[in-house]
């Protein structure tokens, strides 16, 4: 149902009230800020006008911000244009998520939002924005007890049949089977079966013929990260349900794309797992073939995304895709060298790399290209295989990890190391404290 406007609403006192309150506050206001006044029976919020998609998403975020506040179950916005108006209802949307899985009653009081000037086709993909961002939150917030891979392949299901997404999933022997060593090897020490998911979207009328484009997108899905006999620390283990914060990215994307309906086909490869500490568990020293042939000794069991996204990336450039983006939280030297707020992105291609950074943008998941330094990967080849997965040297570590990624494709190729942004413990620009949702967006 749609909310009345101002204009239907407003008594000329109130409007006398209102353009007082609009006079003597709007000069203190700064962007995305609101200032609440009280008219009679209603809450109106006042704002200067955005001039920017950033500064609009901000407000709509304020927006909702301030509904939770005043337990309001619905917000009305007038005088935006189209355009921004699209990026406030966004913001307002990323704004009202709550996880509420765990605790009812905190579950967001915002129900609904009405916009002039939002037109169909706007809401439509705001509504496939937020709807993929907060897949991609609820999948992260959810703790291992509740998720392993066996759990994350059944919400790939669900999502798949809804969207029209053809899906596969292969288990720890198909994988076996089909020489996908390093990704077997990381999950052989879990009581849970692994799951390897391939979903495909396809545009309408391909039918048999071939698309005119074929992008792969490759998360990380380490379900919980305990970083196996090479043992992570009681701190640093604590939030490694988040480690598959590139894999929960991955299936929002897809279920963004599936809404939104682009003209070429989309493959999304999801490596879910998780590393565990058995008397099954690879250890260090141990080496396995990679599904490219190449062989790979494990000097460090807490560098096992690398190892499973070998493999996916591999299958990724098997069958033909024409550019490939992997996502995933995948160093702590990567937070040490952008912080929690912005990305890595490391490329080979300057056309992919140009359309990543052009997606962050639009986005407003913001992404910082770093070097691949090839000299950097020598300390990987020294050794009794054809690589190490590390050198046990922090020094140089993303550079590192996106080298050892870079090995395993033979396409068109972009890697996202967004350890840190995936999950926050506090509450950050478009929502609040947990899950971000971090590059499901940038990727769609």
């Amino acid at each position: 149902m749609r909310e009345n406007t101002l204009d239907e609403i407003l008594t000329p006192d109130s409007r006398q009230t209102l353009s007082a309150a609009a006079d003597r506050l709007l000069p203190d206001l700064k962007a995305g800020q609101l200032e609440v006044v009280r008219l009679g029976q209603r809450d109106v919020a006042l704002a200067t006008l955005p001039t920017t998609a950033a500064e609009a998403r901000a407000l709509g975020v304020a927006a909702a911000r301030t509904a939770e506040k005043l337990k309001a179950r619905s917000v009305g916005v007038m005088g935006l244009g189209a355009e921004l108006a699209s990026e406030m209802a966004l913001g307002v949307q990323l704004g009202n998520y709550r996880f509420s899985r765990y605790k009812p009653e905190e579950a967001p009081a915002l129900e609904q939002l009405s916009m002039d000037n939002l037109s169909d086709d706007g809401a439509q993909r705001v509504s496939a924005l937020a709807s993929g961002v907060r897949l991609a939150r609820d999948l992260v917030n959810t703790p291992y007890n509740d998720l392993p891979a066996t759990a994350f392949a059944e919400v790939a299901r669900k999502v798949a049949q809804e969207s029209q997404l053809e899906i596969e999933v292969w288990g720890q022997a198909e994988c076996q089977q089909k020489g996908m060593g390093l990704f077997v090897a990381v999950g052989q020490g879990s009581a849970h079966e692994p799951q390897f998911l391939k979903l495909t979207y396809r545009p309408e009328g391909t039918g048999n013929h071939a698309p005119k484009r074929i992008t792969a997108l490759v998360g990380k899905g380490v379900m919980f990260d305990t970083g196996g006999y090479s043992l992570k620390t009681a701190g640093g283990m604590y939030g490694m349900k988040g480690d598959m914060g590139g894999a929960a990215a991955v299936l929002g994307a897809m279920q963004i794309v599936a809404a939104l309906r682009p003209q070429h086909e989309v493959r999304a490869y999801i490596a879910a797992t998780d590393n565990a500490v058995s008397g099954t568990a690879m250890r260090p020293g141990d080496i396995y073939r990679a599904l490219n042939g190449q062989r790979v000794e494990v000097t460090n069991t807490d560098a096992e995304g690398r190892l499973i996204l070998a493999d996916a990336l591999t299958l990724a450039s098997q069958e033909g895709a024409d550019e490939i983006i992997d996502i995933a939280t995948l160093t702590g030297a990567k937070v040490t060298a952008l912080g929690e707020d912005v990305a890595a992105l490391f490329s080979d291609n300057p056309a992919l790399t140009r359309a990543v950074q052009d997606a962050a943008q639009t986005a407003q998941e913001p992404v910082w290209p770093l070097p691949l330094h090839a000299p950097y990967l020598e300390s990987y080849r020294s050794g009794i295989a054809d690589l190490k997965n590390s050198d046990m040297v922090p020094a140089g570590g993303s550079v590192k990890a996106a080298l050892f990624l870079q090995q395993f494709v033979t396409r068109p190729w972009a890697h996202l190391d967004i350890a840190g942004n995936a999950l926050k413990d506090k509450a950050h620009a478009f929502g609040p404290a947990g899950a971000t949702g971090f590059g499901a967006m940038l990727l769609a």
